[in-house]
């Protein structure tokens, strides 16, 4: 099926058959045409052709009638009744009177009484008995002579002839006037012109015809014959015909679009003209076509309606007014194949809107508004809505108190901008409930912006982006944080093996006797800087996996108390050494807490041990340890030695310590591995700087 819509051959071919089938179509509706003008008559006596015979063959009577009268003789043959004869001479006399008082043939001249004697003859062998099956005969107005005829000798009207008709005509300028089926007292005593020289025809066609006289009556009686019986065939052949062309534009539109080796609907040259345009050109070449079609229907009806058989003129001008009248509805049925083709080409392409004007320039004036109202300042937008509320309101209640229909109209105006702040309302619920999500630290979180109105559909859009900035500034800086904890692993790990070996080696030497006592000095310190290298290694790893959250942990219930006891056995001849009083707050019994204890014991480890390097020698450490309220607290404050000089938060930092001259042994990162350490049990680690007072806080969920 695609190789026959992408055929160039079958187009050509459909295209063809629908000019050709229309043609044919048009040839059968001329048949239809022609057959209706019989299917309207009972007989073919009732057929406007055989009317406007009847009236050309009246109209010859009549002519015969004056030009006889002008030459002063005897119409229609001779009469030899002296009665006739004297009535004819009053007649002509009345007339001459009329005309002037002289006898018309004693005014003619030579030229002019051939002239009428030609006429004369011509006429005499048009309504000859033996040239034509109408027949007559002309009687006075008072219908008691008769002048002439072309009956037989003793045939008597009525019986020769299916329906008497009659007409009257006067002798100076004659006219007809039917008068169809009428009593010839009434047409007897109609008023004519010339008044008693008014003349009366009373005519018809013979009751049997035959072939051997072939006038257009004749004729007009086998066209009735041949067109009643060929009647429904013409009409089938007009429907199959224009059923045919259907199919055929069928084809048209659903190979319309398609071409070989092109993908989707292929645009021709007719595409590109504006829709519209296309189509008013069309309609006006439709229009024109169908004003050919009508006229030349209308010709050739008044064609049939007349004695076409008679006239080989005629019959060239039906020919041609029907070669006019198929080609017209060839043209037409091409003007719509082509109207439609485009139109489904349009359709399949997508392009049926861009390519009509009238939509392009109405698209154009609705966005430029659109974008008008939408470039307004919100404050803007709300007072114009406003205002434009108020006159609607306005103008309804006005109107409302004379009209039940403005009443309604009023309510549901209300009722639609209560809709509208409700969906406004609701909107801004949902912007609201999403930027509380973000807030809250849900990075991830995107607000759904289907069917929020514009304003906040932008709001929305720009929280969902600053959320997915927030999101992908902290994935950076997590891989940067895991890149650094790894190098620092790696980078600790390669240093672990060469200062293994230095600890090794000065343990060796310790245990050897040296004379030299500046070796055994250099031994001493040797040791001190190594365990110190070892320390700040450990610490630095420790850092990077807690602060990367690498660590794994294992919570569970622990005794809090207890081990602080143990802590404080560890670090209290240390801290005695420093020359620092510790002074403990314990209460009853055990507190237990949810925590990892090796995590928990490095916590207490790294406080105590920030004591020992930064507390001022002579002063007291307070360790005091609370519940309640579901949580567990460890607080420890002492008087540092140097001036505290940098923010709470910045302490907790790496590699930060109180003192920027790092003259003492610390790394800076024993309270940052606490904060981390703590962070990953689930609990909370604060820092308070007040003046030389530094405390810290270790708050854990209690166990039960």
């Amino acid at each position: 099926m695609r190789r026959l819509q992408d055929s160039p051959w079958f187009k050509g071919t459909a295209a063809l058959l629908l000019l050709a089938f229309a043609c044919l179509g048009g040839l059968f509706g001329t048949f239809v045409l022609r057959g209706l003008l019989c299917q309207g008559a009972d007989s073919w006596q009732e057929t406007f052709r055989f009317q406007n015979l009847l009236r050309e063959r009246e109209a010859a009577v009549a002519s015969l009638m004056a030009d006889s009268l002008a030459l002063g003789r005897l119409p229609l043959g001779e009469y030899t009744d002296g009665e006739q004869w004297s009535h004819w001479v009053e007649l002509r006399e009345s007339q001459g009177e009329a005309d002037g008082g002289i006898w018309p043939d004693e005014a003619l001249s030579y030229v002019q009484s051939r002239q009428y004697e030609q006429s004369i003859a011509s006429l005499a062998a048009l309504l000859d008995p033996e040239q034509t099956w109408f027949r007559f005969q002309v009687r006075t107005a008072d219908g008691l002579w008769t002048l002439g005829g072309n009956l037989a000798p003793g045939q008597e009207m009525e019986q020769t002839v299916d329906g008497v008709y009659y007409a009257s005509f006067g002798l100076g300028e004659y006219w007809v006037e039917d008068s169809g089926a009428q009593l010839w007292e009434e047409a007897a005593s109609e008023e004519t012109p010339g008044g008693s020289t008014g003349l009366v025809v009373e005519c018809g066609v013979a009751r049997e015809m035959s072939d051997t006289v072939q006038d257009g009556f004749y004729a007009l009686l086998t066209d009735y014959a041949g067109e009643r019986a060929n009647f429904e065939s013409n009409v089938t052949g007009l429907v199959v015909f224009l059923s045919l062309a259907g199919l055929c534009m069928a084809a048209l539109l659903w190979t319309g679009g398609h071409r070989r080796g092109v993908q989707g609907a292929a645009i021709t040259w007719q595409e590109k003209i504006f829709f519209d345009v296309y189509l008013l050109a069309m309609a006006a070449a439709w229009v024109g076509l169908a004003v050919v079609a009508v006229q030349s229907g209308e010709n050739l009806i008044w064609l049939w309606s007349g004695e076409g058989a008679d006239s080989s003129l005629d019959q060239v001008a039906v020919n041609l007014y029907t070669a006019l009248f198929c080609g017209a509805a060839a043209g037409m049925a091409a003007a719509v194949a082509l109207t439609l083709r485009t139109l489904a080409v349009r359709v399949k392409a997508g392009a049926l809107g861009r390519t009509t004007l009238l939509v392009r320039v109405a698209t154009w004036m609705v966005r430029t508004i659109h974008d008008f109202l939408l470039g307004l300042p919100l404050t803007w937008k709300a007072v114009l809505s406003f205002a434009a509320y108020a006159l609607c309101s306005a103008f309804l209640l006005l109107n409302a108190w004379y009209s039940g229909l403005f009443m309604a109209l009023w309510l549901l105006f209300n009722l639609a901008a209560m809709v509208y702040l409700s969906w406004w309302a609701l909107g801004c619920s949902r912007l609201r409930r999403g930027a509380r999500i973000i807030a809250s630290g849900a990075l991830d979180h995107q607000i759904d912006t289907a069917r929020l109105p514009h304003d906040l559909r932008l709001q929305a859009e720009d929280l969902n982006n600053i959320s997915v900035g927030l999101a992908g500034a902290v994935d950076e800086k997590m891989k940067s944080e895991r890149f650094k904890a790894e190098l620092i692993t790696n980078v600790s790990h390669d240093l672990k093996t060469p200062l293994t070996s230095i600890i090794n080696y000065v343990t060796l030497l310790k245990s050897t006797q040296q004379t030299d006592a500046k070796a055994r000095e250099y031994i001493v310190v040797l040791d001190r800087k190594s365990q110190r290298l070892k320390k700040h290694t450990e610490d630095l790893v420790a850092a990077s996996k807690a602060s990367t959250g690498v660590l794994s942990v294992n919570r569970e219930r622990i005794g809090m108390a207890q081990l602080v006891d143990q802590a404080l056995g560890e670090w209290e001849e240390k801290l005695r050494d420093r020359n620092l009083t510790l002074v403990t707050g314990l209460p009853e019994g055990e507190t237990w807490v949810y925590a990892d204890g090796r995590h928990l014991w490095r916590v207490m480890d790294n406080l105590l041990s920030n004591c020992a390097k930064y507390a001022m020698e002579g002063t007291r450490i307070y360790l005091d340890l609370k519940r309640g309220k579901g949580q567990v607290s460890l607080s420890v404050k002492n008087i540092s030695r140097e001036a505290l000089n940098i923010p709470p938060e910045r302490l907790m930092e790496r590699f930060v310590r109180g003192e920027e001259s790092r003259s003492t042994e610390g790394s800076g990162l024993g309270l940052s591995i606490a904060r981390s350490l703590t962070e990953l049990q689930g609990g909370v680690f604060e820092l308070s700087v007040d003046g030389d007072l530094f405390k810290a806080t270790v708050t854990l969920p209690q166990a039960n």
